[in-house]
């Protein structure tokens, strides 16, 4: 075991070498260029029981500053009063519109467009489930470049700009953008002021989102090998997305549409990339307690071990040589199997109480990469604009030091979880309860 466990930590060095340099190297500001046309963009936001969250979503999308665009709100037969609050918010007006015809989804109640609002429109379907939703969605959708959100996403005024600027590189199919968190982030003077602050399971996601979107985003985005567009801000060509056939019904629609459009890609030899637009940016609001964010992270992995199950036999043919490694040894490899062997290790350990010289030494190795790592992450996120101060950055390196041995345990616990539940066959929105109390707008 001891010797399965070096192997792993010398490929997990190389990629931490990656995850080091690369992001330093290619880690380049895009200037916003005023000259470019608008493209035409539908924006998508499936919503589920989400009558505490639309509000903010809503007054996010009436602050963008773009004017060459449309919001399709698809409510997916929710059992609260999401309907409700939208007609209250919206008023909103019967509508005809007809779809492409060229998705499949579950039937749809009715087609609304706001009176308040004239760009912005509401699908009532029934229930169907999220990727259901989205293929309404993608069906109805106008426009050329469809973007998804969450309905808890609020995006930054200048985010569509920074996404149409990124689709006038003729390469660019898909992009993800910058996924922020929302508690401690407040509009003040029509700047937002992020803070680090809140619980500390509130920090730990900040610290996470920070590095995971700055350092290993922006990483795999120069080798072409983005794993996953998140799904509470991608963006696509529409046309793409229906010749892949749309999302799929699955735990985790959003990795599986992105590994559906590199196997597209590679079948079709399309010199085409996914990219990631640091400078697009969009708040959603994190789980607050324990119980929240144990449901979404066991979600997540088990969309993960879906699309492992799925796509594993293709690797070697229908799919880039990097987006290969970066799924199949950093993802699954470095991030799964590793959590399985760290634990037997770690129970062997303790029961023959040998080689702990050497868990010390693999021990100081993971502490000065984290530290490295975070000391870039947190140089791209001051780089790209984000409006911590300098003692927020020390404090948030320190919690970074301390939480490996507390959150990172349990996300390697949520991990083996994960995994072991993927078999449990559910395959529902995995719920997370959300306040909607905080808010950029």
């Amino acid at each position: 075991m001891q010797y399965v466990l070096y192997v792993t930590t010398v490929v997990f060095l190389v990629f931490q070498l990656l995850y080091t340099v690369i992001p330093l190297l290619f880690g380049r500001v895009k200037k916003l260029d005023e000259s470019l046309p608008e493209k035409s963009i539908s924006v998508l936001v499936p919503a589920y029981n989400e009558e505490l969250t639309i509000k903010n979503c809503i007054d996010a999308m009436n602050g963008l500053s773009y004017r060459n665009h449309e919001v399709i709100i698809v409510n997916d037969g929710s059992k609260d009063d999401t309907l409700s609050k939208l007609h209250e918010l919206l008023v909103l007006e019967s509508r005809y519109r007809e779809p492409g015809g060229q998705l499949i989804y579950k039937p749809v109640k009715g087609f609304y467009q706001s009176a308040r609002y004239p760009h912005i429109f509401v699908i009532d379907k029934h229930n169907g489930g999220k990727a259901d939703s989205l293929n309404a969605g993608i069906d109805y959708a106008v426009s050329d470049i469809v973007i998804t959100l969450d309905a808890d996403s609020m995006l930054e005024a200048r985010s569509l700009r920074y996404v149409s600027q990124y689709f006038h590189d003729p390469e660019v199919i898909a992009l993800g953008g910058t996924v922020k968190i929302v508690q401690g982030a407040e509009k003040k003077d029509g700047v937002i002021v992020e803070k680090f602050t809140g619980k500390g399971i509130i920090k730990s996601q900040t610290i996470n989102y920070i590095h995971g979107f700055y350092v290993r985003k922006l990483t795999q985005s120069v080798f072409n090998s983005i794993v996953v567009i998140s799904g509470a801000f991608g963006a696509f060509y529409k046309d793409i997305l229906v010749k892949v056939n749309g999302f799929r019904s699955t735990v985790g629609e959003d990795i599986d549409i992105t590994l559906k459009i590199h196997e597209y890609m590679k079948a079709n030899r399309l010199a085409k990339k996914l990219v990631y637009a640091p400078e697009a940016v969009c708040y959603t609001e994190c789980p607050e307690n324990m119980a929240n964010f144990y449901k979404q992270r066991i979600r997540w992995q088990k969309a993960f071990i879906d699309c492992i199950l799925l796509y594993w036999s293709k690797l070697s043919h229908r799919f880039s040589q990097g987006v290969s490694l970066f799924f199949a040894i950093d993802g699954f490899v470095l991030g799964t199997i590793t959590a399985f062997t760290s634990l037997i290790y770690i129970v062997q350990l303790l029961i023959s109480r040998q080689n702990l010289g050497h868990a010390l030494i693999l021990f100081a190795i993971t502490v000065a990469v984290n530290a490295v790592q975070m000391i870039i992450a947190f140089y791209l996120c001051k780089k790209f604009g984000s409006t911590y101060t300098m003692k927020d950055y020390i404090r948030m390196f320190l919690f970074s030091q301390a939480e490996l041995l507390t959150y990172r345990n349990v996300l390697l616990y949520i991990n083996i979880i994960g995994t072991l539940k993927y078999f449990d066959n559910d395959e529902g929105w995995g719920y997370v309860e959300r306040k909607g109390v905080a808010s950029i707008s």
